[in-house]
């Protein structure tokens, strides 16, 4: 397999990018640059801004066959390829440019639950399933297996920006594993095994390690009951890192993966009704046993800068969440820089700062009204992108809504909208007049009415990789298209 560079290579100077695809991008409206520094801020803010403003054009990836559903989806570090991964057990390679199927990777037992490219290649990439089995893929050269005992769900993966190492979330534990070598070289467990891993992920220069834990319910409530005894008058912070404290998450746990099987049932999809309605139900089983009954997750990061393995046992250390909702890796996201850190609550969404001096501190929040399963900062870091679950079966979907990520006292952050081709009058509320830092909602996105005819419901929504090149989404029933 290929080996990891100790450097990273540079974002967006592929080798083998042409004036061919140079013309293709530029016919889909991207922004594309031969390197990362030759384009100014300000530019890429204007490419932002007019993506968010115009009237967009949806085009779909070729899947070929049929991939069931797709529930995730990742982006290759020089932002050439996209991975999904699919009910079908397989992840596919797209073009990001033809929007052409370049490989599908086969092999797992189980649907694969978590993918991940590393940062410093773009041909190795990582994926874990619902059988608990990791692979290690080189598009090249084959692929490295790892399989964990009693075949625990693969909750999420992350490759360290430079070196070979894998990081396994499965079950109460995180495994290390060099991929050369046949077992991780160490395995660190939580407290008890009620506080699951389900999320796991570096900063940009592999210094902090980041971590999704379930919460002990027990320990949670108690803590719960002192913090109401001892505060008096909660500040909005305070609010934050309490709210939903004692909520249990059984509603929405798997709304996008059980809308295949309602869809089964109603007569929407016309698949065989043995091994593979089996294999599904299979899945979702796995999903349920392992991740149902916890209230929520914490959100802490680790001292990575020397290698040093954290004491995950601690579950008050490095706090900067304490209660959020983790559905899979699309639940979180890190800004580019590794300053920031947006997630999921139950009707809300929130970005927090991921800096030692000011670790956990909330920087915007916002509540949505709608159960929300993705979340996405974008490339310049002045929007947030928000995916939402579908609630009933009403044709006007909107499956995502667009912040944006604004300064208050700064009159240069806010949104120029003439020249923006819809009405943004009824969206300009600001959060909390309070705050210095608030979310603007800018505007929802309605699902394409071409989609509407099934029960379809994203299971992610993310911003494709360069500013104003568009906005990616994947389906319960197996689509994944882009708006650009």
């Amino acid at each position: 397999m290929e080996q990891v560079k100790k450097r990273p290579e540079l974002l967006h100077c592929n080798r083998s990018h042409n004036i061919l695809k140079d013309l293709m991008f530029r016919d889909f409206g991207f922004l594309y640059y031969n390197c990362c520094k030759t384009k100014t801020r300000g530019l890429e803010s204007i490419a932002e801004m007019n993506l968010v403003g115009k009237k967009h054009k949806e085009l779909e990836y070729d899947l070929p066959g049929y991939p069931k559903a797709t529930f995730l989806m990742v982006f290759s570090p020089d932002g050439t390829k996209i991975a999904s991964a699919h009910g079908n057990h397989s992840v596919y390679i797209t073009d990001v440019a033809t929007r052409k199927n370049i490989k599908i990777l086969s092999g797992h037992p189980r649907t694969p639950w978590c993918i991940t490219f590393h940062p410093s290649s773009s041909h190795i990439l990582a994926s874990g399933c619902l059988g608990g089995q990791v692979r290690v893929w080189d598009l090249r050269d084959g692929s490295k297996v790892w399989n964990a005992e009693s075949q625990t769900v693969i909750a999420s993966l992350a490759f360290h920006p430079f070196e070979k190492l894998l990081v396994i979330a499965t079950n109460n534990e995180i495994h290390f594993w060099d991929w050369s070598r046949s077992e991780p070289f160490a395995v660190i467990s939580t407290k008890t095994n009620i506080e699951k891993v389900r999320y796991v992920a570096f900063d940009n220069l592999g210094r902090k390690l980041i971590t999704g834990i379930g919460n002990d319910y027990i320990r949670e409530s108690r803590l719960f009951r002192s913090r109401l005894r001892t505060i008096e008058e909660p500040s909005h912070s305070t609010q934050s890192s309490l709210r939903d404290a004692v909520t249990v998450d059984s509603d929405v746990i798997l709304p996008y993966i059980c809308n295949w099987q309602t869809e089964r049932r109603r007569g929407g999809l016309n698949l065989p009704r043995d091994d593979d309605e089996r294999s599904f139900s299979e899945d979702v089983s796995a999903v349920v046993r392992n991740f149902s009954g916890i209230s929520g997750y914490r959100v802490q990061a680790w001292d990575f800068s020397k290698g040093e393995i954290p004491d995950i046992t601690n579950s008050e250390k490095n706090i900067v969440i304490h209660k959020c909702k983790i559905r899979n890796d699309a639940s979180i996201n890190i800004s580019s820089d590794g300053k920031l850190l947006a997630t999921c609550f139950m009707r809300a969404a929130g970005v927090y700062s991921l800096q030692w001096e000011t670790l956990g501190e909330e920087i915007y929040w916002t509540e949505v009204y709608n159960s929300v399963i993705s979340v996405s900062i974008s490339p310049t870091q002045e929007h947030l992108l928000v995916g939402l679950a579908r609630s009933g079966m009403r044709n006007d979907y909107t499956m995502a809504i667009i912040y944006r990520l604004t300064h208050k006292q700064s009159q240069n952050d806010k949104p120029c909208i003439q020249d923006m081709d819809f009405n943004l009058a009824k969206y300009l509320h600001f959060m909390n007049s309070n705050k210095r830092n608030t979310m603007l909602l800018v505007r929802d996105l309605l699902q394409n009415n071409q989609s509407t005819r099934e029960h379809t419901s994203i299971n992610c929504i993310r911003w494709a990789p360069q500013p104003g090149q568009g906005l990616v989404y994947a389906t319960n029933t197996g689509r994944l298209a882009i708006l650009h």
